[in-house]
């Protein structure tokens, strides 16, 4: 499928992920529900459906999740171009700030107050985090293979130390297998109608 992009796509789409990349704290899961609500709320870019698979394919996918998520939703809107013009809009900030915090940080690096506001921060990225993670357990199809999947991957996050890429490729296996068989009873289920 061939994209057009034109200038003014691409600038809206830098300006949507810049705003996202430079008002964000605490990386790629603070980010996704800002993403979410810019592109599929406030700009219907995307349906509620498609966001929560390019969540789900960004995390499974190398690379930052909330950098994998632009450059989709950048090339969906206008190809290639608009894949580099999204994701340079939401890594530009971090960039620039990072360098400017390098620049500064021996002269304040033992400051209380920016030490405070780092502990502030932190709770905001936290909250950020736990919304993201609720909203996208709402929008999850209420199965039980589905209430079991989760349950076990908390589980083997949190109380074991299985890498969480094998937990999500675990997790697409089961996806898979679950599927197929779905899709076999109900193939078997039409032919003995039939």
């Amino acid at each position: 499928m061939r994209v057009k992009a034109n200038i003014k796509d691409l600038l809206i789409l830098f300006w949507t992920f810049f705003k996202i990349g430079l008002f964000t704290f605490g990386g790629g899961y603070a980010m996704i529900p800002l993403i979410e609500r810019d592109i599929v709320e406030k700009k219907g870019w995307l349906d509620q459906s498609v966001a929560s698979d390019m969540v789900a394919i960004a995390e499974a996918t190398p690379g930052p999740i909330a950098v994998n998520m632009a450059t989709f939703v950048g090339c969906q809107r206008c190809g290639v171009l608009g894949a580099f013009f999204a994701t340079l809009g939401l890594v530009l900030p971090s960039f620039c700030i990072i360098i400017v915090i390098s620049l500064c940080l021996a002269v304040v690096q033992d400051n209380v107050w920016v030490e405070s506001a780092f502990k502030g921060i932190r709770v905001g990225v936290v909250v950020l985090i736990l919304n993201a993670g609720i909203k996208m357990t709402k929008k999850m199809p209420k199965l039980l293979v589905t209430i079991v999947m989760c349950v076990v991957a908390f589980g083997l996050a949190v109380f074991t130390k299985i890498d969480v890429v094998f937990i999500i490729l675990g997790g697409g296996i089961v996806g898979i297998v679950y599927q197929t068989i779905v899709a076999n009873k109900q193939l078997k289920n039409k032919e003995g109608k039939s």
